[in-house]
């Protein structure tokens, strides 16, 4: 039985290609992805500056974000808007500019949601200072919920300072296994966790 994401490619394949979509898993986020991609930010430009419980949370976190996304990016936040539907819901939109994508490909158009009542919800509402024309790092996942026929952007950004940066690209580096062949040729390995 072929499988979503399998079938997916194979179109995409037998109709020349074009611009990779994003990978599908063909599930909804685990209860630990939902909260590490909880479609919010966070504002620890200086982790140096936690202690205790708190750096050690932060720290399993942004390694978790880092094992898990399927996209990883700087980028800068240009725009934040605000919706409210039937319900008198809010919905949060911003649109981010990519400056430098270290892992994955970034898709077209982003946008980045998050609703009344969501958890990354509260990090958003009053913070449009803290993120308009901001550098973050995007971590993104995407999920396709029960029922959904496209893949839905699950993220968090984290602030672009240069100690978190640091920290991502090490941990970029950790996901994989580099080996070197014969004639000084590096082959890279990406591994996904399972």
């Amino acid at each position: 039985m072929l499988r979503l994401g399998t079938i997916v490619w194979l179109l995409m394949v037998g109709c020349g290609g074009g611009q990779p979509g994003p990978t599908v898993t063909g599930a909804p986020l685990t209860a630990e992805e939902a909260l590490l991609f909880d479609d919010g930010a966070d504002f620890v430009a200086d982790p140096e500056a936690l202690e205790g419980q708190w750096r050690r949370d932060w720290s399993r976190e942004l390694d978790q974000r880092v094992r898990r996304s399927d996209v990883i990016a700087y980028v800068t936040v240009q725009t934040v808007r605000t919706d409210t539907d039937l319900d008198r819901r809010q919905t949060y939109r911003l649109f981010v500019d990519e400056r430098r994508t270290l892992l994955g490909t970034f898709p077209a158009d982003l946008v980045l949601r998050t609703r009344e009542g969501e958890r990354g919800y509260g990090t958003v509402e009053g913070s449009e200072g803290r993120l308009l024309d901001q550098d973050f790092v995007l971590f993104l996942k995407w999920e396709l919920p029960e029922g959904a026929t496209e893949p839905v952007p699950r993220w968090h950004l984290s602030p672009g300072a240069d100690d978190v940066k640091a920290r991502v690209e090490y941990l970029i580096e950790r996901r994989r296994d580099v080996q070197v062949r014969e004639r000084g040729r590096i082959i890279v390995h990406e591994h996904r966790p399972e």
